[in-house]
């Protein structure tokens, strides 16, 4: 009687003794996942604004969002708003830095496209300036009609060539 009473206060520890490592185990593995890393969200948040990996970091063209008028280099109410809501999401996950570049259609003269140019970068710049970005941390380059997105021939190309680039540069970003 005594080794059956013995076995019995053995027996009775031991499934709560597994139960215990079974719950502590499934514990671990029920754990959240380890936070992203500032590159992984930095990365995230650019793609979900648009923006594409290029060799010199990322670039978002915008003649769809941000265009412009023939002759023109003012910004329309909704694309101030599109700058504004990029800028927050960009300082949000510290990119402090970009490159903005201004593009002309081929119409007209190269030295007056190249002015344009400048003037459409430096209102799109002056607007990401005005949402907390640094002004020396915002390049400005007007290339007037020089690389086109489409073809000039027709008036949906022309359109879609009177755009700005924006560019992060690699070494605004954080290292993964």
């Amino acid at each position: 009687m005594q080794a059956s009473v013995f076995s019995l206060r053995l027996q009775r520890p031991l499934p709560l003794a597994l139960a215990f490592c079974l719950f502590m185990l499934l514990g671990a593995c029920a754990s959240t996942p380890p936070k992203p890393t500032l590159a992984q969200r930095q990365a995230q948040t650019l793609t979900q604004l648009g923006f594409n990996k290029i060799d010199e970091g990322w670039i978002l063209i915008l003649p769809d969002r941000i265009s412009f008028e023939f002759g023109k280099d003012d910004l329309k109410p909704a694309f101030r708003k599109s700058i504004a809501d990029f800028a927050n999401q960009l300082l949000a996950v510290d990119i402090h830095q970009l490159r903005i570049d201004g593009y002309t259609d081929d119409v007209g003269a190269r030295d007056y496209n190249l002015i344009l140019s400048q003037r459409r970068a430096d209102i799109v710049a002056n607007a990401f300036v005005a949402d907390g970005f640094a002004a020396k941390n915002v390049e400005r380059k007007g290339l007037g009609s020089d690389y086109p997105a489409a073809d000039n021939g027709t008036t949906e190309g022309r359109a879609q060539n009177r755009r700005v680039e924006i560019i992060v540069p690699s070494n605004a970003l954080a290292v993964p």
